[in-house]
């Protein structure tokens, strides 16, 4: 026979079971941003996260940016492009496949996914 105490300690661990996978799958489907950055000279920069970027340089800085992919999750929207380092001159903001040729020669030089 199945003592009460035990049965009911076991259907509150199912509970909490339960709620923990669920989160899991929710933060799992929801988690990363993505961003693409494809160069002319056949160069590529990939990154991720979960929140706001805040502002990040970008190494590449040599040939022209020629596409973006971004993909944007529940916490972030919108992708800026800057032709200065440290997010100064911003030049693009939006989430695209096709970034716009700017007076730098298509050079961006940072970037802050918010």
């Amino acid at each position: 026979m199945l003592d009460p105490a035990n049965s009911h300690l076991t259907g509150i661990m199912v509970a909490i079971k339960t709620i923990f996978f669920t989160l899991a799958s929710v933060i799992a489907v929801n988690a990363d941003w993505r961003v693409v950055f494809k160069y002319a000279d056949g160069g590529q920069i990939t990154a991720h996260g979960l929140l706001d970027s805040g502002c990040v340089n970008l190494w590449k800085t040599n040939s022209k940016l020629v596409n973006v992919l971004f993909q944007d999750n529940v916490n972030t929207n919108t992708l800026e492009l800057s032709v200065g380092a440290n997010c100064r001159d911003l030049a693009y903001s939006a989430g695209s496949w096709n970034v716009p040729q700017v007076q730098s020669n298509g050079i961006y030089r940072s970037y802050r996914v918010h």
